[in-house]
């Protein structure tokens, strides 16, 4: 039995979920007030019941218009008849006794009764199968003003977009979200000793000291400094057997399969210690050992060449032989004045090869051996493979410069982002700023870092299911994009696939990835179709758009249509992890705990003071 005071219509056609609804005259009000309780009108958005039985069926509007009893099209006149108000609701689960559940129980029948629904039954159904314990606070619904229940308990374990043209409010949401989960750290809840945060940077706008937590730990990448002006803090540690790793390599220097990589895992078999690490007494070797090999082969006019790069690099001046040249005739190393050729002075080699032996030993040239860059020594090493190669015609110096040549080029950027220690400090909240980075920088790091912090958690066996590890990527279009056109296509590929690989398959072991973006067509559709949840801002661009329409399916008419007129803050709230879509205005952080991204205040900028 109805016991509402508003019956504002009846039922006239069912089509599965949808149903069309005839409205009385009088149904026009924003809202009504009746024995102390408040009711919402109906309009596009809103919430009303339909009455069969002991069911209240719930139904979210979608649609409204006007159907026209005369069909007369010659007949332009209004008349108070004429027009009947008809709106289409979806819907969406009932109340029985005075408890809401989502689904279908029963289909409304046509005549049924229409009424309005109470504030508290609205913020009931919003509010449905949540557990109070479990919530965290980011704003509230537009059109009710009911605060809109978070659980973090399952948000956090799925993977998450937030997406929105920039000044939409993405970063506060962003921001808020993960705010109001560290807040959750104390005595009854230990997020920072069984997850790890990390937040990929790219405009520096997470820095501050108050953003996210007090608790955390920024590194400020920056390749527009001097490396000498570059602190090992803003530094990205890595542990030697994370770097000396042929997947770490392959990444860093764009490795081809089929050569290079093999090459380089040739290298790091020679010449890494027991320990993992390329020590200054290998590398002193080597080059000794070097020097034998360009002369005993005496077989290719490029090896000298290539050891007198190494000569530079360890500052190596008058070392032997060093000033031979190579005779194409004679295909054989000789003196510029003629006075020998190798071919028929192989006896003195390892005199020649001692006398080298006795000045790599010495305190300066040790010394410079030990302060050799990270990078340096990985440039050195492979020079000496390559010797190593040329003279049993292992590998083709084509086909292997093209690599030295990108190490070469990439050394110094490399040389101040990254260092290798045995004692990597580990913090539960990471920020790794790459606003002074410059592109190359930017596509190579967070691939470096994401992957190696997959494979870790991936392959730490004895804690899987019992730590988790967050990884958020701000701005992801500038590493997930998959129209990237400065790329070759086997480096663009093989850098979705690790992304891809680790939303479809992350979840497993506790992996979680949140992408915040400003262009979401921008990234690959397989990232996209794989997210569980979505906080959608204002979008206009039509690919944008066109890519939430064909991806999200729990986004329903009406908040596919408000998307390109969402306000500053206001956002869409839809996934697995909710029960319906809901439009939400999120709370603005102070400014103090709020990200680098507001707008530049021409007023006070421009002001004749």
């Amino acid at each position: 039995m109805n016991n509402s005071p508003f019956v504002v219509g009846n039922v006239i056609e069912i089509d599965g979920m949808k149903v069309l609804i005839e409205m009385n005259e009088n149904s026009n009000a924003l809202t009504y007030f009746y024995n102390g309780k408040t009711y919402r009108g109906v309009s596009i958005g809103e919430y009303i019941g339909i009455i069969r039985g002991p069911y209240k069926i719930v139904g979210k509007v979608e649609r409204e218009y006007l159907k026209d009893m005369a069909k007369n099209i010659e007949e332009q006149r209004y008349d108070l008849n004429r027009y009947v108000r008809q709106v289409s609701i979806n819907v969406l689960g009932s109340f029985y006794h005075g408890e809401f559940s989502f689904g279908i129980k029963a289909f409304p029948l046509i005549y049924n009764e229409v009424i309005l629904l109470e504030d508290e039954e609205i913020r009931q159904i919003i509010g449905e199968n949540v557990n109070d314990e479990y919530l965290i606070d980011l704003g509230e619904t537009i059109q009710e003003g009911i605060n809109v229940p978070i659980e973090w308990n399952k948000l956090f374990n799925t993977h998450f977009g937030i997406f929105g043209n920039t000044g939409s409010g993405k970063s506060n949401t962003l921001t808020k979200l993960f705010t109001e989960l560290f807040k959750l750290e104390g005595e009854t809840y230990k997020l920072f000793d069984k997850s790890n945060f990390l937040f990929l940077d790219f405009n520096g706008e997470y820095c501050e000291p108050n953003v996210f937590s007090e608790d955390k730990k920024v590194v400020k990448l920056n390749t527009k400094k001097k490396i000498s002006e570059i602190s090992e803090e803003d530094k990205i540690s890595l542990e030697p057997k994370v770097f000396w790793n042929i997947e770490t390599l392959s990444i860093l220097f764009s490795a081809t399969e089929q050569t290079q990589r093999p090459f380089l895992q040739k290298a790091l078999d020679n010449y890494l210690s027991e320990t993992g690490e390329i020590t200054s007494e290998i590398l002193a070797e080597k080059i000794y050992w070097g020097f034998i090999n360009v002369f005993q082969a005496n077989n290719n006019k490029d090896a000298l060449r290539i050891l007198k790069r190494v000569y530079k690099k360890i500052k190596l001046e008058e070392a032997p032989w060093e000033n031979l040249i190579w005779h194409s005739l004679s295909n054989t190393y000789y003196h510029p004045a003629g006075t020998f050729y190798i071919n028929k002075c192989q006896d003195q080699i390892l005199i020649k090869a001692s006398e080298l032996n006795t000045k790599l030993n010495s305190d300066e040239i040790k010394e410079n051996i030990r302060s050799l860059s990270l990078i340096e020594k990985l440039s050195v090493i492979v020079h000496l493979q390559l010797i190593y190669g040329l003279k049993y015609n292992h590998v083709q110096y084509e086909h292997i410069n093209p690599l030295i040549s990108r190490i070469e080029s990439r050394a110094k950027d490399l040389d101040k982002v990254l260092t290798v220690s045995s004692n990597v400090e580990k913090s539960p909240i990471t920020v790794i700023s790459l606003r002074n980075c410059n592109q190359d920088i930017k596509k190579i790091v967070p691939l470096l870092i994401s992957k190696q912090k997959y494979q870790q958690h991936k392959d730490d066996i004895e804690n899987l299911g019992q730590r988790t590890f967050h990884l958020v990527i701000d701005e992801a279009h500038n590493i997930l994009s998959d129209r990237s056109k400065r790329e070759q296509e086997l480096w663009k590929d093989y850098r979705l696939e690790v992304f891809e690989e680790i939303v479809k398959e992350g979840r497993k072991f506790g992996f979680y990835m949140t992408i915040a973006s400003q262009r979401p067509a921008d990234i690959s559709p397989t990232i996209i179709s794989q997210l569980h949840n979505f906080f959608i801002h204002r979008l206009v661009n039509d690919n944008d758009l066109r890519l939430i329409d064909n991806t999200i399916s729990t986004l329903d008419r009406v908040s596919k249509n408000t998307i390109p007129s969402l306000g500053p803050g206001q956002c869409i709230v839809t996934g697995s992890s909710f029960n319906m879509p809901l439009i939400v205005q999120v709370k603005k952080l102070v400014k103090i705990h709020a990200p680098s991204s507001d707008n530049v205040d021409l007023v006070r900028l421009w002001i004749n003071e």
